[in-house]
């Protein structure tokens, strides 16, 4: 799901939570494929356009891409198109999403949080899943694998700000989420 924002005459593409590569401002619905800065060294742009899985080469869609220094090359990250959407279609992608095994969302704890420099600039992030990790200005400088609950609502508290009374400690055992001492 993206947000498309109308100002005036001009639209606007306004996704805020994709995660880690995520636009981190507004942009614009522009098919010229402007290039914005990403968390530095990082750049981002959209693209209005055809993409490989599509069977009609005529079909376009928008593309939203990240490159996460000079050195690399732009990444397809995702696309969509500007079909407005309903409650009910949100009803169902959130069932889908929120219950199928296959997405990594119904057995993985995920959280990300931005960092933020003394200009206010988003300057990098930091990551939980099964690992934590801790990037700015495009280096990781924490990358290391959690090695049990008792390890992961530490970071979440410590990182995130997010305290745990025991009996919500206590809550994931035995989930498919669970992080097991190994």
């Amino acid at each position: 799901m993206v947000n498309i924002v109308v100002i005036g005459e001009e639209r606007y593409h306004v996704d805020v939570g994709f995660g880690t590569n995520c636009p981190i401002q507004p942009l614009k619905l522009d098919s010229s494929g402007l290039v914005y800065q990403h968390i530095h060294p990082g750049t981002m742009r959209l693209q209005w356009r055809n993409i490989d899985a599509n069977t009609n080469p005529n079909q376009r869609l928008w593309v939203y891409e990240h490159k996460k220094d000079e050195q690399s090359e732009f990444q397809q990250t995702y696309c969509f198109t500007e079909l407005e959407f309903l409650p009910s279609d949100y009803s169902l992608m959130s069932y889908f999403t929120s219950t199928n095994p296959r997405t990594f969302f119904t057995y993985r704890v995920m959280c990300e949080r931005k960092l933020f420099d003394v200009d206010h600039q988003i300057a990098g992030n930091v990551v939980l899943t099964d690992k934590f990790k801790w990037r700015r200005k495009g280096d990781e400088n924490i990358d290391h694998n959690l090695t049990d609950e008792e390890d992961r609502t530490t970071h979440l508290e410590k990182y995130f700000g997010i305290r745990f009374t025991s009996i919500e400690r206590d809550s994931i055992r035995g989930l498919v989420s669970e992080l097991k001492s190994a």
